[in-house]
């Protein structure tokens, strides 16, 4: 039989919904939570998010597709963080509310078997947070929160298609280097595209 390999860490975070995982200067990044669904369906439903993003990901975006998900990604595993909700702080130059403001997800979700000790890193944010640096200030605080927390993780990788410069920019800002091209790897919307692989390892990140 095969091993079941899974990372552990020795001061996890909480599987409580909601709960918080790492503050930034701008930014709260925690666990979801049931209420979040409606703000998760208004950020969601444009369709300028979805030509870099992978087909699961509805257009349009319903309450019904918000609830799904959760109900049956989300909230049907437990120990890694591998579904994360992004708002940006409230009562701040970025957001008067009183309130935090959802503005995106991201994941990191381990590749299993003998990739135990890799994860694969994706984000999303809605448009009227892009080009305010919320997703370099993201990764920058998640990729070290993630190699400290989970002792043995060794490599966080990430894909972003070929023609998504932002992207690739976000990655590299944060470290990450162009480890090569998959050559007509996917199609989306009846085109086929390169897409790019990105890594960064423990040693990158942690001087030990």
């Amino acid at each position: 039989m095969a091993p079941n390999r899974v990372l552990t860490s020795p001061s996890p975070p909480s599987n409580e919904p909601g709960t918080i995982l790492l503050e930034t200067a701008n930014l709260i990044i925690r666990r979801w939570h049931p209420s979040d669904a409606p703000a998760l369906a208004l950020a969601a439903n444009f369709p300028s998010i979805t030509p870099n993003l992978r087909d699961r990901f509805p257009m349009p975006y319903t309450l019904a597709d918000a609830e799904s998900y959760l109900t049956n990604f989300v909230f049907s595993e437990e120990g890694y963080p591998h579904a994360m909700a992004i708002f940006v702080k409230p009562n701040s130059g970025h957001n008067s509310s009183s309130e935090p403001l959802f503005i995106g997800g991201a994941g990191l979700e381990s590749k299993g078997d003998v990739y135990y000790r890799t994860w694969e890193l994706g984000y999303w944010f809605t448009p009227s947070a892009w080009g305010k640096g919320y997703a370099t200030e993201f990764a920058k605080a998640v990729v070290p929160w993630a190699f400290k927390t989970w002792p043995r993780l060794n490599r966080i990788e990430a894909f972003a298609y070929a023609r998504n410069e932002a992207s690739q920019k976000v990655l590299r800002k944060c470290g990450f280097a162009l480890e090569g091209v998959r050559r007509g790897a996917l199609e989306k919307d009846g085109e086929v595209l390169d897409e790019c692989v990105m890594g960064i390892l423990r040693s990158d990140v942690i001087k030990e």
